[in-house]
C-alpha cells in the first residue's frame, strides 16, 4: 500500500511539473514558416466593390461609399474600389510578449508581473480571466491587395506593433476608465440589455455600430482592460472580446481609422470610436477557420466549435479583415 501511494504522489509531483512548465510555453503558431498559406481564407477576399458595383455576393459594411468616379488630387480622376484586407494579426496570450505569430518567441523578458490567466468559473462567472495582447500587422498583406498601389496603401496599416505590456491602462481598469468618460453612460442596465439585439445582428452578419458598447454575443466591450469574468476559460467567445477591446483601445489611443465610406477613400480618417461592421475576423491558432471568417460579435457557436484546447491552445491568434473604400486613380 505504501508503495503505491509513493508511486502516486511521484506520478502527481511530475504531472504538476509538467503542467507548471506548459503554461510557460510560448507555442508556434505556424505563420511565418508557411502554415497561414495552406490555411488561408482567399475566399474572405471578396466581394470586390468597383465604381459602386459589386462583384458578386457577400457581407460589406452598410454605409460603403456609394459615389463611382472620386478625385483625391486635383490632377487625377479616378473610380472607387472597396474589398476586405486582411490587415492585422491579433495574439491573445497569457505569457506576457508571448509571440505565437512570430515562431513562438517572446519579444522581452518577464518579471511574471503581467502573467494572465485563462480563470476557471465553475460555469457561474465567478473567476477572473486576464490576457495581454500584441496587435501586429499581417505581413502579407500587399501579396493580397487586389488593386495595387492606391492612396491608401501604406495609410491604411491598423497602425504600428501594439504590445499591451506596454500599456498601463490594459492592466488597470480606473486608468482605461479615465480614456473612456463615456463608460458612465453604457454601463447601466437598459444600455447592457440592448446588446441582445446586437448579439443576433451580429451572428446575423450585421453587427449594430450604434451599439457601439457592445460586441455581440461576447459581451460588453467596455472597460477597455484584459480582465473579463469567465466561466469556460480561455473559449473562443472570451478571447474575441478581447481582441475586441483590443481594437476599441487602439482606436481610442489614436491609431484606428474608418476606412468605409465617402470620406475615407482617400486614406482613412481616423476614428476614437472602433465602427464594428468595417471589421470581420477568423480564427488563425490554434485551430485556424479555413474557409470564412466572421463578423464582430457573431455567436461562437456558428463558427469556434473545437477551435480551442487546454495548455498551449490557450493563446489564440486571430486574423483581423478591414473593409477599405478607396480610390483608384485611372487618369
Amino acid at each position: 500500500m505504501n508503495t503505491c501511494l509513493r508511486f502516486l504522489s511521484v506520478l502527481l509531483l511530475l504531472l504538476t511539473c509538467l503542467e507548471a512548465e506548459a503554461i510557460g510555453i510560448c507555442p508556434d503558431a505556424g505563420i511565418m514558416t508557411g502554415g497561414i498559406a495552406a490555411d488561408f481564407c482567399f475566399s474572405c477576399l471578396f466581394p470586390l466593390r468597383i465604381a459602386g458595383v459589386a462583384s458578386g455576393s457577400g457581407p460589406m459594411p452598410p454605409n460603403v461609399t456609394e459615389e463611382s468616379v472620386c478625385s483625391c488630387t486635383d490632377w487625377e480622376i479616378g473610380v472607387t474600389v472597396g474589398s476586405w484586407h486582411p490587415t492585422r494579426l491579433i495574439e491573445i496570450v497569457t505569457t506576457p510578449y508571448c509571440s505565437p505569430s512570430l515562431g513562438g518567441i517572446e519579444l522581452a523578458s518577464s518579471t511574471g508581473i503581467l502573467q494572465g490567466t485563462v480563470g476557471r468559473g465553475e460555469h457561474d462567472n465567478g473567476d477572473l480571466a486576464f490576457f495581454n495582447f500584441h496587435d501586429l500587422p499581417f505581413p502579407f498583406r500587399a501579396l493580397l491587395d487586389p488593386f495595387g498601389d492606391t492612396p491608401c496603401s501604406g495609410v491604411n496599416t491598423g497602425g504600428p506593433v501594439y504590445l499591451s505590456e506596454l500599456d498601463p491602462t490594459w492592466n488597470n481598469e480606473e486608468l482605461a476608465n479615465i480614456l473612456t468618460p463615456e463608460i458612465a453612460l453604457v454601463s447601466n442596465p437598459v444600455a447592457l440589455a440592448s446588446c441582445a439585439a446586437d448579439a443576433i445582428a451580429s451572428t446575423a452578419g450585421e453587427p449594430i455600430d450604434d451599439l457601439f458598447w457592445c460586441a455581440g454575443s461576447w459581451g460588453n466591450i467596455y472597460p477597455f482592460s484584459g480582465m473579463m469574468r469567465t466561466s469556460a476559460g480561455a473559449d473562443p467567445t472570451l478571447t474575441s472580446l478581447a481582441a475586441t477591446k483590443s481594437r476599441a483601445a487602439i482606436h481610442r489611443h489614436g491609431f484606428g481609422l474608418q476606412t468605409v465610406g465617402d470620406a475615407a477613400i482617400c486614406g482613412g480618417i481616423l476614428s476614437p470610436f472602433m465602427q464594428k461592421s468595417q471589421y470581420r475576423m477568423n480564427m488563425v491558432y490554434p485551430v485556424p477557420e479555413v474557409t470564412r471568417n466572421h463578423s464582430v460579435g457573431a455567436s461562437s457557436a456558428t463558427w469556434g466549435l473545437g477551435h480551442s484546447y487546454p495548455g498551449p491552445g490557450d493563446e489564440h491568434v486571430y486574423l483581423l479583415w478591414e473593409w477599405e473604400d478607396c480610390c483608384l486613380p485611372v487618369l
